[in-house]
C-alpha cells in the first residue's frame, strides 16, 4: 500500500489535513469520500513506500517456488479461477513468507489487480524470472502451461544447487578441521616444545626453528592479522557495494581464475540458456527476455555482457550476433544461439543448451573437487610431517649428543 496525504472539508465546512494508505491515488478519493469528505488534494506522500520486512533480504528458496508453481499449474489445469487457486495454494505451503504474500496477492486479485503487479509489490525479492514469466502468461491467458514451466524450471535451479552444496561439505569439513588443528598447535603445543628446548641449550635445527618463529608470529600478531583480513573483507564488500567499475572487474575477475572461472562461465551459460527458454516460451519478446535473464544471472560481468546486447536487439540485430560481441560466453553459446534463431526454434536449441551446460557444470565441479581432496590430503601431510620433524629433530640431535659423550 501506498500512503497519501490529504486534505478535505467535513460536513460542518471544517478543513482536515491527513493521511490515508491506498493502492491508487483514486482509490484513496475513493476512500475518503465514503468517510464523508469533500477532498480537496491528494498527494503521495515523499519517500512513502512499502518495506518488506518478512523476506530480510532474502531470496525464496527455490525448492519452494518450484512446489508452489507445481500447485499453481495443477490447479489451474483443473478449471479453478485464478483467486481461488491463490487461496488454495496460500493454504497448501509450508513456506511461511509465501503464505503470507499468496494471502496478500489473493486479496488484491480480488479486488481486480494484475497478477504479476501484486507479486511484484508484495514480494520484493521474489525473483525476476518469476514476476515477469507470470505477466506474460498472464497477458497471453497461458498461465497454467507457464506455472508448469517455472515449477520445472526452478526444480532444476534447485536441484543443480542442492549437488553443489552437497560435493562441498567434505572438503570444507576437512579444511575447517585442519585449519583449527593447526592453530591449537601452534597457539599452545608449539610454546611448551619452544620452553623445553630452550632449556637445553642445544642448537635447533632448521624446521624447528622455524616453526617456533612461525608460532611466535602468529601468537604475538593474531589480532592484527585478523583485524587487517576483517579490513580487507570489509573493504571489498563495501567496493563492491558502492562501486560499479570494481565489482564488474572483480566479477570479471571470477571467469578468469584456472578451473573456478571455467566453472563459472558454463554456470552463467546455462543461467543464460536455461532462464531465456522460460522467458521465450511465456511469451516475452527477444529483447525483454534478454533484460529479464540478465537480472538472474550471478555473476556481473556475464550479466552485464548479457544486458548490452539490447540496444542492438532493438536494432534489429540477431542475439548470436549481438552476443558474439561481447566476447563474454563460451563460442557454443553464440553458435547455438545463431541456429535456433536461423531455424526458428529459439526455444527448443536454449532448452538443449541449458541442459548441456548443465552437465557439463556438474562434471567440472565434480573434477575440481576430486582434485581439491588429494591437495587438501597432500597439504595436511606436509603440515603433520613437518610439526613431527621439528619437534623429533632437536630430541635426535640431543640423544645423539648424550650418546658421543658417553
Amino acid at each position: 500500500m501506498k500512503t497519501f496525504k490529504y486534505t478535505a472539508r467535513t460536513d460542518a465546512g471544517a478543513t482536515v489535513d491527513g493521511v490515508v494508505e491506498a493502492n491508487t491515488q483514486a482509490e484513496a478519493v475513493d476512500s475518503l469520500k465514503q468517510e464523508g469528505l469533500v477532498v480537496s488534494t491528494v498527494e503521495e506522500a515523499s519517500g512513502a513506500h512499502d518495506i518488506d520486512l518478512r523476506l530480510g533480504g532474502k531470496k525464496t528458496k527455490e525448492k519452494s517456488l518450484a512446489i508452489m508453481c507445481n500447485q499453481f499449474a495443477i490447479i489451474l489445469e483443473a478449471g479453478i479461477p485464478i483467486v481461488r487457486a491463490l487461496q488454495l495454494v496460500s493454504d497448501q505451503t509450508e513456506d511461511k513468507t509465501l503464505k503470507v504474500i499468496l494471502s496478500e496477492v489473493a486479496s488484491e486479485a480480488a479486488a481486480g489487480y494484475g497478477l504479476a503487479d501484486s507479486f511484484e509489490k508484495h514480494g520484493t525479492n521474489l525473483p525476476t524470472t518469476f514476476v515477469e514469466t507470470v505477466r506474460a502468461g498472464e497477458e497471453s491467458g497461458n498461465l497454467d502451461v507457464v506455472f508448469r514451466r517455472l515449477s520445472s524450471y526452478y526444480e532444476k535451479v534447485s536441484r543443480t544447487k542442492g549437488k553443489v552444496k552437497s560435493a562441498m561439505i567434505y572438503p570444507c569439513f576437512v579444511m575447517g578441521v585442519a585449519v583449527v588443528v593447526v592453530a591449537v598447535i601452534m597457539v599452545f603445543a608449539v610454546p611448551t616444545f619452544k620452553t623445553t628446548f630452550q632449556s637445553m641449550g642445544t642448537q635447533l635445527p632448521w624446521i624447528t626453528q622455524f616453526m617456533i618463529d612461525s608460532s611466535d608470529f602468529w601468537t604475538n600478531n593474531f589480532l592484527i592479522i585478523a583485524i587487517i583480513i576483517a579490513i580487507a573483507v570489509l573493504g571489498v564488500k563495501a567496493l563492491k557495494r558502492g562501486n560499479d567499475d570494481f565489482r564488474l572487474k572483480w566479477s570479471r575477475l571470477g571467469t578468469r581464475v584456472p578451473v573456478i572461472g571455467r566453472i563459472v562461465r558454463m554456470s552463467a551459460a546455462a543461467q543464460y540458456a536455461g532462464t531465456m527458454s522460460v522467458m521465450m516460451e511465456a511469451g516475452l519478446t527477444v529483447a525483454k527476455a534478454v533484460g529479464v535473464t540478465a537480472k538472474s544471472i550471478n555473476n556481473e560481468y556475464m550479466a552485464n555482457a548479457l544486458a548490452s546486447t539490447e540496444p542492438d536487439l532493438e536494432a534489429g540485430k540477431t542475439l548470436a550476433t549481438s552476443l558474439a560481441k561481447t566476447e563474454a560466453y563460451p563460442e557454443l553459446v553464440t553458435e547455438m544461439t545463431g541456429v535456433g534463431e536461423q531455424t526458428g526454434s529459439l526455444e527448443h536449441t536454449l532448452e538443449v543448451l541449458s541442459e548441456y551446460y548443465d552437465n557439463e557444470v556438474d562434471v567440472a565441479s565434480a573434477r575440481a573437487l576430486s582434485l581439491l581432496e588429494p591437495i587438501i590430503i597432500i597439504v595436511l601431510a606436509v603440515i603433520v610431517c613437518g610439526i613431527l620433524l621439528s619437534v623429533y629433530l632437536p630430541m635426535f640431535s640431543i640423544y645423539g649428543g648424550y650418546t658421543n659423550a658417553t
